[in-house]
């Protein structure tokens, strides 16, 4: 007699037999063997048969009680392991493997490549990252000398005001606007007097910006007029653009003026040099504040402390220009627009932040990769080459050292989204 038979049996004599009430294994006038009576021919012999059943009641003759012909095991789904899901591995997911993951490699990671460590992309962008757009405030020079024409051999009646626009509206004008946000300052500003700087900038920075830039500072043909504030205008854009809250790009400023910083304190002893201190070390501070600031010269007087201003102005600003002369300088129109596109391209390369999609689940497993090099997440970015979280929310990262050199060359960037190995 089979364990299963045996069983089934032991639990009838112990429950009884349901039809009689009491419980009793006798043999019917029609039946040759105990069982339990209930007429579905399974521990019965029926008249005329010798065919015995069962004894658990379902009517398939395996002794298991779930019906399903013949496997024993008492699930149900027939393939004789016991969990119900047709696979007969045991594990229950469905899959075959026997390791519970439900991905089939049996590893029991879940990712699908069998090797267990569980360290392959859980999810990867499908396009490229480019940097966050910077946000850069021209500070333009629109004082009386900017009237002035003769600089430019090439277009002698052309006014250094003139080429000064032009150049703007060459490098904001080709679609540069969509990738930086852009604002504008002059000084002196138009109804404060020959010396006097508005505090709010003429055209606020944004995105997409060009035509609102060109339209609200004076148009090329324009006769400017006023001082040289330089020092006050530097103190009130910096100002600006610290508190100015970014979408979180770098901050610029491009200070552009053709001649040395007038408006000084006369009660000074040395009121250039007394100006240029003043200068340099709202500069300094505004670099340490986030604020960049690159120097571009307008056909600079080599007489007087005006070469030594601007050299003075563009290192301590943050953005020198390699080479000797560390501003940048432009003796005729072509030169000033190539200087203006340089620090243009030169501030964009210099933004070291990345906006992501959505946060990653696992921060720590995150990695970056550009161009031909792999960045992983670092402590200390002011140290070590990698990449760090600015906020809370894993939303944003910044690139540090040689990773943002690379942001710079290639532009963009491919971030890895990679599950716990653990």
């Amino acid at each position: 007699m089979s364990l299963s038979l045996l069983a089934a049996l032991s639990l009838t004599f112990a429950c009884g037999d349901s039809s009689s009430g009491e419980g009793n294994d006798s043999t019917s006038s029609d039946e040759t063997n105990s069982g339990d009576g209930d007429g579905d021919g399974d521990t019965t012999m029926e008249a005329g048969t010798n065919d015995q059943g069962d004894g658990d009641g379902d009517g398939d003759g395996d002794g298991d009680g779930d019906g399903d012909p013949g496997d024993g095991d008492g699930d149900g789904d027939g393939d004789g392991d016991g969990d119900g899901d047709g696979d007969g591995d045991g594990d229950g997911d469905g899959d075959g493997d026997g390791d519970g993951d439900g991905d089939g490699d049996g590893d029991g990671d879940g990712d699908g490549d069998g090797d267990g460590d569980g360290d392959e992309a859980c999810q990867e962008f499908a396009g490229e990252v480019a940097p966050i757009p910077p946000d850069v405030m021209f500070l333009l020079d629109r004082s009386g000398s900017m009237t002035d024409t003769g600089f430019d051999i090439n277009d002698p009646n052309k006014t250094r005001w003139q080429a000064l626009y032009e150049a703007v509206e060459a490098v904001v004008g080709n679609g540069a606007d969509s990738q930086i946000a852009f604002g504008a300052k002059t000084f002196s500003t138009q109804g404060f007097g020959a010396c006097g700087v508005s505090v709010n900038p003429d055209v606020p920075i944004a995105i997409d910006n060009a035509n609102v830039l060109l339209a609200n500072i004076p148009g090329p043909m324009a006769i400017v007029n006023g001082g040289t504030p330089t020092v006050l205008g530097i103190t009130n854009t910096m100002a600006y653009m610290e508190q100015y809250e970014s979408q979180g790009g770098a901050k610029f400023i491009f200070l552009i003026t053709d001649g040395r910083i007038g408006c000084t304190d006369q009660d000074e002893p040395d009121p250039d040099q007394a100006a240029l201190d003043e200068a340099v070390a709202t500069l300094e501070n505004g670099l340490m504040n986030g604020v960049t600031t690159y120097v571009v010269g307008i056909a600079p007087s080599i007489f007087g402390p005006t070469l030594m201003q601007m050299e003075a102005m563009a290192i301590a600003g943050g953005a020198p220009k390699a080479g000797v002369e560390k501003f940048y300088r432009a003796d005729d129109a072509d030169m000033l627009q190539e200087a203006l596109e340089a620090v243009v391209e030169d501030s964009y390369g210099a933004s070291c932040f990345l906006d992501l999609a959505e946060p990653p689940f696992f921060p720590d497993f995150t990695k970056v990769v550009i161009g031909d090099n792999i960045y992983e997440l670092v402590d200390d970015c002011e140290n070590e080459s990698g990449f760090v979280y600015t906020n809370m929310e894993f939303s944003q990262i910044e690139v540090c050292n040689a990773a943002c050199d690379d942001l710079g060359i290639e532009q963009s960037a491919e971030v890895q989204y990679y599950c716990n190995p653990g």
